[in-house]
């Protein structure tokens, strides 16, 4: 019998590990690449901006200025590499293995080092080798997101260092925190749920069946 790998299905960080693309690092987009935009924060990690370039060139979201990063975005997305261009990124890297190698911080790549699965004859010719599982990226999502309705501390993404970020930024001024000269008061979101809502999201949730 014979057997052929058509794409391997998992999350992100899987991704990284299984291409050797670098998914932490400022170019960490598989689809922009070098031209991933991104934004080293003060106070919270760096973020990935300007995904209004995937939607349509008409999309009313392109227009909109306070929603977003204060600005329109009228950009064309990028075109993903094809799968011999791929190819030619990775074919000449040298795979060095083992912790005690020093990495040269003045060179830099997107791709760590060439993935054995190119050692099969058939891996150059496929233009999606990699897939991202649907199912970790719902429950990461559903999982921020109530987080963030409940306002849960370990999970909510209104947190201080995000509202000084956004005061940084010079964006969504109304989310800016403010002090009293003794305490630090954080603006309510238009998210923000009062008690009552709180509990009627739970008992909703707790109707949920799940097949």
């Amino acid at each position: 019998m014979c057997a052929m790998l058509f794409c391997t299905i998992n999350d992100f960080p899987s991704y990284g590990n299984l291409s050797n693309y670098s998914v932490k690092d400022h170019h960490a987009c598989p689809m922009c690449e070098e031209n991933t935009s991104y934004i080293q924060l003060k106070h919270e990690k760096k973020v990935y901006s300007r995904h209004r370039h995937f939607l349509p060139l008409n999309h009313r979201y392109r227009r909109l200025k306070k929603a977003f990063n204060g600005s329109q975005d009228h950009d064309i997305a990028p075109i993903p590499l094809t799968n011999e261009q791929v190819y030619q990124w990775v074919q000449h890297l040298n795979s060095v293995f083992g912790k005690t190698q020093k990495k040269d911080k003045s060179k830099t790549c997107i791709w760590k080092k060439r993935s054995i699965f190119f050692n099969l004859p058939y891996w150059s010719d496929l233009n999606v080798r990699h897939c991202i599982d649907v199912m970790h990226v719902e429950k990461n999502v559903c999982g921020s997101v109530i987080g963030t309705l409940l306002n849960i501390q370990v999970k909510t993404k209104d947190s201080l260092n995000t509202c000084q970020d956004l005061d940084e930024m010079g964006t969504r001024s109304q989310l800016h925190p403010r002090s009293d000269g003794k305490k630090i008061y954080l603006p309510p979101a238009c998210n923000t749920l009062s008690k009552k809502g709180k509990i009627s999201l739970c008992q909703c949730l707790h109707r949920v069946k799940v097949p």
